[in-house]
């Protein structure tokens, strides 16, 4: 971990709509210290703990146990479709702090894809890490997607996080090459000749970066504990987006068996009266993504 270097922290900006659109052009991500209230984030996290504990996945205290279940997998759906009827776990994503921000780097009316993620990713698990990619690839419609990455309690680096080339998003789309972990695709980064960024997360803190930029997630150390984070991605209103960011992650459950017993009609299908131009997927870059040569 000694070759990574600490984020530039961006929260001294917020109230400066330009030094912040400023920031974000030149290094690709902002870190803001504090940015959620924390009792919004321990609400989200102890949900989706205790769903944790009901299915075994972690003991009474919280401790990780038994193998190590990897996203995707059969065994991991018991808790994920659980998370994502959770409608605290969609409510945090509609956080004013998060969608003033997204305003202000966009300037326009934000607008949250529904597709709300959330990673349970177990200790001592470094082969299933997400690896370098840019989130375009994954994302698509406009390239103007902001991606907020949110630990849902302190994440030292022995927990893991999430890591930036900072300066990277002034690239152009980089080959891809398929991988494992989260997304299933790679890039290499070794020719970039930029430098890896992260920082020792506390609980509140918000990670945000353009789908071009280059990130990955670093492996969890620890010995017994799960590492809870959330992604939420906002775009402008006016920008393109795929038809299937509509939809629920992974598909595997519809809206209706997702909002039912949800308290706030609100939250619920509040992109259906927006003439959003939605466009369709480009499938080439996982149907042409070649197996990396060791």
């Amino acid at each position: 971990m000694s070759d990574l270097k600490p984020f530039t922290e961006s929260s001294d900006l917020l109230g400066q709509p330009d030094a912040l659109r400023a920031r974000i052009r030149q290094d690709g991500y902002l870190f803001l210290r504090g940015l959620v209230p924390t009792p919004a984030l321990s609400e989200v996290y102890d949900a989706i703990m205790d769903i944790c504990k009901d299915c075994n996945w972690a003991d009474s205290a919280g401790h990780a146990q038994g193998p190590a279940r990897i996203e995707g997998a059969p065994e991991f759906w018991e808790v994920y479709d659980r998370v994502q009827q959770l409608e605290v776990f969609h409510a945090l994503a509609h956080r004013p702090e998060l969608l003033d921000l997204i305003e202000v780097l966009v300037k326009e009316t934000p607008f949250l894809h529904p597709r709300n993620i959330s990673r349970i990713t177990f200790p001592q698990t470094e082969k299933f890490t997400t690896p370098p990619h840019q989130d375009y690839v994954h994302i698509q419609g406009t390239p103007d997607v902001f991606t907020t990455w949110i630990p849902l309690s302190d994440c030292p680096q022995a927990l893991g996080g999430v890591a930036v080339l900072a300066g990277s998003h002034v690239h152009d789309i980089l080959p891809v090459h398929k991988a494992s972990g989260a997304g299933g695709l790679g890039i290499d980064t070794d020719e970039l000749d930029l430098s890896w960024h992260t920082v020792d997360y506390k609980l509140g803190d918000v990670l945000v970066f353009h789908s071009h930029t280059v990130h990955k997630g670093l492996p969890n150390r620890t010995t017994d504990q799960l590492r809870i984070s959330v992604d939420y991605r906002y775009q402008g209103v006016s920008g393109a987006i795929v038809e299937d960011g509509l939809i629920p992650h992974y598909n595997r459950l519809g809206w209706e068996q997702i909002y039912q017993g949800w308290q706030r009609k609100d939250l619920q299908y509040y992109w259906r009266n927006l003439a959003l131009n939605t466009v369709e997927r480009d499938r080439s870059y996982h149907q042409n993504a070649k197996i990396k040569e060791s």
